[in-house]
């Protein structure tokens, strides 16, 4: 069993989960009793931000706590490199066994970097089927990131709540094993939900049958003179037609359901803990890789910087933690140093992008500023869009643009740029500065990224389609093991 000062450790994981849907984050619609439980009895932190507003990207930052342009993860279909240290790493390096269960979103052919187990493989491709080029103009989407995957929002069952379904089930049978085990573990579960699509099984649709629902409050004519990275995303989902409001309801309802859905998944893996009666002893954090924007700005998915894409719920429980809503800015590149910060265990002696928050948890020292850097050159965006947020500002430079500045206390819709205000000179100059000073070759950064996806789409050509992996099945042999139909 482990000791008081190497504590056993349980990350959870949504997709694309919209912090300000969600119960515990002021949502009087959302059923999230789970989520919120996890609150009351922890650590929330109010203003947590991704590293990037896109899953890949996201993660691999995530995981390794260095920035995007560090890891030149770029895209959904850019490779994770072996050689760079996870926070996996410094739990096994530690004497923990750690264990992955669900998605990462790992491209590539490490699909563990760093965790000795992985109990379900991934639903997404693992190879560079998602690249497109955005050199000389932003790749307007083919797929599924459109507005026709919202117009047909609606009760129903997707592939994707199978894997999930399938991950819950995985990490039921294996959980008591690890806490009957000799050493202490690094537990991360993973799911899909409540990432679109926009539909969501019957019992969990009806759940909202009688919500007030609120539609978005868009300005007349919002889109003219919108600046270009916002255009660049409008563009790539053909979302210059708005959806109809029925739709946007029924989108948001689903979205709704399968949040509800996902509540009752963490709940089976808390209850795990505490029929075992080791919850209160055991470092737990739960997390989303991003927002979705759900019609705000009139826009879907994610990849933008404003709040709706781009803040994540964030909360953590266990031991020594101090029950608090937190107001310093976060980062998803600090989950890797705080968790072992609060294990207590020895940091990898490398560079580090984010911070170990484990004394301001413990209640060791008083809330600061703090700052998150958000990077995005995925895509919907030609150009990379570098984002500064020291709450309630926030800053974001795309070159060859004007620059942004929002204040989302007084400005929560992100409406005005008071950029041009000169009582706002200093401030945006001093984060300007520090802006740049944390990515020293932005000038650089969107060749590069290029350059890879034209790589990779030269790798594509050479490879005939029908001799590709078929990555979509690697998990379904494993839902042969369940022997039973999802409830």
């Amino acid at each position: 069993m482990p000791s008081p000062s190497s504590p056993n450790v349980v990350v959870f994981i949504t997709d694309e989960q919209p912090a300000y849907m969600t119960g515990c984050y002021g949502d009087a619609i959302a059923r999230t009793p789970t989520m919120d439980r996890l609150a009351q009895r922890g650590a929330l932190w109010e203003h947590a931000y991704c590293a990037s507003p896109i899953c890949c990207p996201c993660r691999a930052a995530m995981m390794t706590s260095r920035h995007v342009h560090n890891v030149e993860v770029w895209d959904n279909g850019s490779p994770l490199r072996s050689d760079w240290p996870t926070f996996a790493h410094t739990f096994r390096a530690a004497g923990y066994r750690t264990v992955l269960c669900g998605k990462m979103h790992f491209v590539g052919p490490d699909q563990l970097h760093g965790f000795e187990e992985r109990w379900v493989p991934d639903i997404y491709p693992a190879t560079f089927e998602w690249t497109r080029s955005n050199r000389a103009a932003v790749a307007v989407n083919t797929g599924q990131q459109t507005i026709d995957s919202v117009m047909i929002a609606g009760p129903g069952e997707t592939e994707d709540m199978d894997y999930d379904e399938l991950v819950i089930r995985k990490a039921e049978a294996g959980l008591p094993e690890l806490l009957e085990g000799d050493r202490p573990f690094l537990l991360v579960v993973s799911i899909t939900g409540p990432h679109y699509p926009f539909k969501a099984p019957q019992k969990y649709w009806d759940m909202f049958a009688e919500a007030d629902i609120p539609l978005p409050e868009l300005p007349d004519n919002f889109m003219a003179g919108e600046h270009p990275s916002v255009a660049w995303v409008r563009k790539s989902g053909r979302f210059e037609t708005l959806v109809p409001d029925e739709v946007c309801l029924a989108a948001r309802r689903a979205i709704y359901g399968r949040m509800a859905l996902a509540d009752d998944h963490l709940q089976r893996v808390i209850a795990i803990l505490e029929t075992r009666g080791v919850l209160d002893e055991t470092v737990t954090a739960f997390l989303s890789d991003h927002g979705d924007m759900m019609g705000e700005h009139g826009l879907w998915y994610k990849n933008t910087a404003f709040e709706a894409s781009s803040r994540v719920p964030l909360i953590f429980a266990g031991p020594g933690i101090k029950p608090t809503r937190l107001t310093e800015t976060a980062s998803l590149l600090d989950l890797g140093p705080t968790l072992v910060g609060l294990a207590g265990i020895k940091p990898l002696d490398v560079p580090s992008d984010g911070r170990d928050l484990s004394p301001l948890l413990r209640g060791e020292r008083a809330a600061e500023t703090g700052s998150a850097i958000i990077e995005n050159y995925a895509e919907g965006l030609q150009r990379g869009v570098r984002t500064l947020v020291q709450w309630p500002w926030k800053l974001n430079l795309c070159r060859g643009t004007p620059p942004e500045l929002f204040n989302v206390a007084a400005d929560p819709g992100e409406w005005h740029n008071v950029a041009d205000d000169p009582a706002n000179a200093a401030r945006l100059a001093r984060m300007t500065a520090e802006l740049d000073a944390a990515t020293p070759e932005s000038a650089h950064y969107d060749e590069r990224r290029w350059q890879s996806e034209e790589r990779r789409l030269a790798i594509l050509a050479a490879v005939p389609a029908n001799e590709r992996p078929a990555w979509r099945e690697d998990w379904h042999p494993l839902w042969d093991e369940v022997n039973r139909p999802r409830e």
